[in-house]
């Protein structure tokens, strides 16, 4: 299986430098891995 090419781009969370798997869109904010869980996290615990 071939690996996905990862683009650079900076968190909108923590502004850590961070490694995605697609072209960061300016338009939408872009999370690092631990911001992704926390916001996941959140968002499970309204329900």
């Amino acid at each position: 299986m071939a690996e996905k090419e990862m683009h650079k781009a900076v968190c909108s969370e923590c502004g850590a430098e961070c490694e995605v798997p697609f072209v960061p869109d300016p338009n939408r904010p872009v999370y690092c891995r631990e911001c992704l869980m926390k916001r996941r996290n959140q968002r499970r615990r309204r329900y």
